[in-house]
């Protein structure tokens, strides 16, 4: 009960501090106050308030410099793609429920984008994403896939929407994939099919055919999960 009840203050003192750099209009990089003033501000002892710094530092919330002091941090989504890891390698050893979920949010957010992606796109854009498409295609004859050029063509087809939060979704999303590739059941797709796949989606998203590109990304994700849910059965 002891260890609960210490667990909470810690947690409301996290939040306090959280409050502190909002009410004071605080941005990444601003130095927070130091220990001492932290101390008298929230009337804590200077153990409880290092545990609460460093629970913010390992959000991302807080920055420490030993020496120097303690800045606002660049609150990334390190902490979610760790803890969403976690809980899909956890779940993984029952069924690949929870890695589909994370296919599904995903989905979900390229499909919705998509309008705004297909209209704000400029042709340099287009053109750098028939480049990745190209090495693809090339890798393919030699029967490689091209994981680096895909996380490429999902981040800049978005680029253009000019949503931080999206671009790192996208990229925390692909980063766990990845992360939990060596867990997954082995996927049953040629390099020259996804590569077509990629050739679809690239060359419908030049065309500004917004019906099409949709259309590719509600195929690219259906296969992504058959191709799972087949690997499964064959293993």
């Amino acid at each position: 009960m002891e260890k609960l009840t210490k667990k909470a203050a810690s947690l409301a003192l996290q939040e306090k501090i959280k409050e502190l750099i909002i009410k004071r209009k605080m941005k990444s990089g601003d130095l927070m106050p130091t220990e001492n003033e932290l101390i008298d501000l929230f009337g804590v002892s200077r153990s409880s308030l290092r545990e609460a710094i460093k629970s913010l530092e390992a959000l991302h919330i807080l920055d420490i410099h030993h020496g120097i002091g303690t800045f606002v941090g660049t609150s990334s989504l390190v902490p979610m793609i760790r803890g969403l890891t976690f809980y899909a390698q956890l779940h993984l050893q029952d069924n690949l429920k929870s890695i589909i979920d994370i296919l599904d949010v995903r989905e979900i957010l390229q499909y919705g984008f998509a309008p705004i992606a297909v209209q704000k796109i400029n042709s340099q854009e287009v053109q750098q994403l028939q480049q990745l498409v190209h090495i693809l295609e090339d890798n393919a004859q030699q029967g490689l896939f091209s994981i680096k050029e895909e996380h490429q063509i999902h981040l800049l087809m978005y680029q253009s929407v000019q949503n931080h939060l999206l671009t790192q979704y996208l990229d925390a999303f692909w980063q766990i994939y990845q992360q939990l590739d060596g867990e997954l059941p082995k996927i049953l797709i040629s390099p020259t099919a996804l590569a077509m796949q990629y050739r679809e989606l690239i060359d419908a998203v030049e065309a500004r055919d917004l019906e099409r590109v949709q259309r590719a990304i509600l195929y690219y994700f259906q296969a992504m999960r058959q191709r799972l849910t087949q690997g499964k059965d064959n293993e």
